[in-house]
């Protein structure tokens, strides 16, 4: 019963998380679309700013609260007060940053004359943007990720119709960046009303003690977030300071992990968190480890079959949605993609689980500079593909290793006991037996970029489905299997 429990919660994460993400894409077609490259590369690189920034201020409080929250018995109201006063407080000192100059700062490295006008509509965006974070952790482990899907996909829908509106009536970065701005003000008091109406307790004032508790443990691990963050947009950044704001806009449009890693992998990694905690906590550390193994083989039946569909169909994905005006963006693409599987779990869920917080500072501390340096050194020698280049081997090379070694040694076991490796070949292995009849088609055939990604999928998805039918990787209800075909029925070892 507790696994079907949590199969509903992973799948319901992921439905939102889809929806969120289709709406995000359509808002970043329609202004890639309409907005010059300029303009389309000014709206990114402001809100870049941002996600840059905040993970280094945030010091990882709102995450600390998947580690708080399940514990506490007597005061949970209490935590979540502590965790907002101190969001509050860190908001301030990012507002106070840019408004004391940083933006100016920003606008000269970027060399980018508009930011001047964008950045200063941004100081005040961390103070309602930050505590807001929170909302997530709170609902998910009270149990109720449907009701944090709700509110996601009702509150995406509006942001998105938001910046469409101001995409079609500025044609400028004016109008999508204002919506995206101060629309989550208009979200807070409701956010923090959801916060309170589902945790038991009465509202007190602030604890030190607890607020010096969150901070001894989120701020490593908020410490590695942000040079994990960093580390993922070194690339974007050094482009940006190194490139023209169009070659920039090439850049970013196809430097990106596909939607489905954060849907996937996120929404499995937010569940099994909570009961990884539980299970380390009650010393039954082989069943947390049976949990992060299956979240892998459940991610990679996902994201291989994905990787290896859009190493044949890329180019159409991008140029069908941001029309060939962006077609330096395609190589880019492709070269993220390598990304995919590594990222069937998320590590640090591991590792947080066992209370590693130091080894996640210590792995994106070097995930920082190894980055940095590489990705300097391969731009000069390859140009703005050099970036990606950069991380794609410093994740390979250092922060799997590490991160493999490290929970090993949690679990008291080798890092090459952590991944279940012969699913996962397996399913590698079932992903690109399924791709001849596409591949074949993609060669050889000239039409309308649309209609190849169409064509394309129709020739891959079906067989790659059948095969992980037939290998017993995926399953369908019992009513449905009169309409399976005695072929695929066959199970083979």
């Amino acid at each position: 019963m507790v696994q079907v429990t949590r199969t509903k919660k992973v799948l319901a994460l992921s439905l939102g998380g889809t929806f969120n993400n289709i709406a995000l894409i359509i808002a970043g077609v329609i202004a890639a679309r309409l907005l010059t490259k300029h303009d389309y590369a000014t709206m990114k690189q402001t809100i870049l700013v941002y996600s840059f920034i905040a993970p280094l201020v945030m010091l990882g409080l709102s995450d600390a609260l998947f580690y708080f929250l399940p514990k506490e018995k007597h005061r949970k109201t209490g935590i979540i007060i502590d965790n907002i006063v101190l969001l509050f407080v860190m908001a301030l000192v990012f507002s106070a940053f840019l408004y004391l100059g940083g933006y100016k700062i920003i606008a000269h490295y970027f060399d980018n004359p508009d930011l001047l006008i964008t950045l200063k509509w941004l100081i005040p965006y961390p103070v309602f943007m930050m505590p807001a974070t929170i909302l997530g952790a709170v609902l998910i482990t009270q149990n109720k990720t449907y009701t944090f899907t709700i509110y996601n996909v009702i509150s995406k829908f509006l942001l998105v119709s938001f910046i469409i509106t101001g995409i079609f009536l500025t044609r400028s970065f004016t109008g999508p960046l204002i919506a995206q701005i101060y629309f989550p003000l208009l979200a807070l008091p409701f956010i923090l009303w959801l916060c309170f109406k589902h945790v038991p307790g009465k509202i007190t004032l602030p604890c030190k003690q607890s607020m010096l508790k969150i901070l001894n443990y989120s701020v490593p691990l908020g410490l590695s977030g942000m040079l994990g963050t960093i580390t993922l947009m070194t690339d974007k950044v050094i482009v940006s300071t190194m490139c023209t704001p169009e070659k920039f806009a090439n850049y970013v449009n196809g430097a990106i992990e596909i939607p489905l890693i954060g849907i996937i992998t996120g929404s499995i990694a937010s569940i099994i968190l909570v009961d990884m905690v539980k299970y380390i906590d009650q010393e039954k550390k082989i069943k947390a480890l049976k949990l992060f193994k299956k979240a892998a083989v459940k991610s990679a039946i996902v994201l291989f079959p994905v990787m290896i569909f859009l190493l044949i169909s890329g180019k159409s994905l991008i140029l069908t949605l941001y029309s060939e005006k962006y077609e330096g963006s395609v190589a880019p693409f492709y070269i993220y993609l390598f990304i995919l599987p590594i990222r069937i779990v998320i590590y640090g869920s591991a590792m947080m689980a066992l209370g590693q917080t130091k080894a996640i500072l210590f792995r994106s501390l070097f995930d920082f500079i190894i980055n940095i340096f590489l990705s300097i050194l391969f731009i000069q020698l390859f140009g703005y593909l050099g970036a990606a280049i950069a991380t794609i081997v410093t994740l390979y090379f250092w922060t799997v290793p590490f991160n493999l070694y490290k929970i090993g040694q949690g679990f008291e076991l080798k890092a090459w006991q952590i991944l279940p490796l012969k699913q996962i070949s397996q399913i590698m292995l079932l992903s690109i037996l399924a791709s001849p009849i596409a591949l074949t088609y993609i060669l050889n055939n000239n039409h309308e970029w649309w209609i190849q990604l169409i064509v394309s999928s129709i020739f891959y998805f079906p067989i790659i489905l059948c095969l992980l039918y037939k290998y017993m990787y995926i399953k369908i209800p019992e009513k449905f299997n009169k309409y399976i075909p005695s072929v695929i029925k066959v199970k083979l070892k």
